[in-house]
């Protein structure tokens, strides 16, 4: 199977498109990076999915503050005021590589970066892409690899 990132603008190119936001959080590109900054709220994308297919989420963070800002990745509803939380993750200081694992089970999906007043979070090299061509192509998967079902929620 061919692998195929399904997050629409994994090196934030141009202008960014289908942007969902709250409070406070904003959010603006240079240099190949989506920097978020805000006193609260989220900044983020909504991204096609395919429903019921383990996923792979890998991304380069930068983080100017120690486990204050956060990634969420949703499922949202038809219900607008109604989303699930699927993974929730602190971001450390400074530059780390996140990876999880998640299933979308049905509706929609959001990816979204929670600044919670730092004064930047820098995400970039974003790719979200079935499982079952990311673990080939990996040597078989990642030991440590977390899944939205069983990592705390932050």
């Amino acid at each position: 199977m061919q692998r195929i990132n399904l997050f629409p603008n994994p090196v934030f190119a141009g202008p960014l498109t289908d942007v969902s936001h709250w409070g406070a959080a904003n959010g603006m590109v240079r240099d190949n990076a989506l920097h978020v900054t805000g006193a609260n709220g989220g900044y983020g994308f909504n991204v096609a999915v395919p429903f019921n297919v383990p996923l792979v989420l890998s991304m380069r963070v930068n983080a100017s503050d120690d486990n204050v800002a956060g990634m969420m990745l949703i499922q949202t509803t038809d219900k607008p005021e109604i989303n699930n939380m699927l993974v929730s993750q602190r971001l450390n200081r400074g530059i780390s590589d996140v990876l999880c694992r998640f299933t979308v089970p049905s509706h929609g999906f959001r990816f979204e970066v929670n600044p919670n007043g730092i004064r930047d979070v820098a995400v970039s090299n974003v790719l979200i892409e079935r499982a079952d061509t990311y673990d080939p192509a990996v040597g078989g998967g990642i030991p440590g690899f977390f899944t939205g079902d069983t990592m705390p929620l932050a």
